[in-house]
């Protein structure tokens, strides 16, 4: 939906942009693709920096479906077993997951919010989106909108713990 190189004010425009013209219900579903596309391009890259090729890490990657599972796969590969609830912080964390929950409901038909409703946790969630991707920054210097270079060549088993080579 967003290209790394549309940026993320670009992107908060568009989200604001469509809270202006009263499609709030898509505000609150894009700021929250927005959000997981942030943390799925930051796991990427922590993956990629853990010396799998960039290729490996799509394939990884795609091995992390929804929310939760994304969680799981954090806590793997983080260089500081930290889990991505420590790195951007509970209350986050939990707006996302609510958020992802309406959003999911409102892309199956299950439930209609009201436009109001959408637009007052669309607006609440774009001060959400500001704090991970600081906190994102912060911690891996990356935050899923910069374009970093490919790794072709794997760097893993640079300190084997057992033999690698054959005999």
């Amino acid at each position: 939906m967003y290209p790394v190189t549309l940026g993320y004010d670009e992107a908060k425009k568009r989200i604001e942009s469509l809270i202006r013209d009263g499609y709030c219900s898509e505000a609150l579903v894009t700021a929250v693709f927005t959000a997981e596309k942030m943390l799925r391009r930051t796991l990427r890259q922590i993956i990629v920096s853990a010396g799998f090729t960039s290729k490996s890490a799509e394939q990884l990657m795609s091995l992390a479906r929804g929310l939760m599972a994304l969680k799981e796969q954090w806590l793997i590969y983080e260089p500081h077993q930290r889990t991505l609830i420590e790195v951007i912080g509970n209350q986050e964390w939990q707006q996302i997951c609510t958020l992802a929950k309406m959003r999911n409901k409102l892309i199956h038909g299950i439930r209609v919010y009201e436009a109001e409703y959408c637009q007052e946790q669309a607006e609440k969630f774009l001060f959400t989106l500001d704090i991970v991707k600081e906190k994102l920054e912060a911690t891996y210097g990356y935050s899923g909108w910069e374009r970093l270079a490919a790794r072709k060549k794997s760097k893993l088993h640079i300190d084997p713990k057992i033999k690698v080579t054959p005999d």
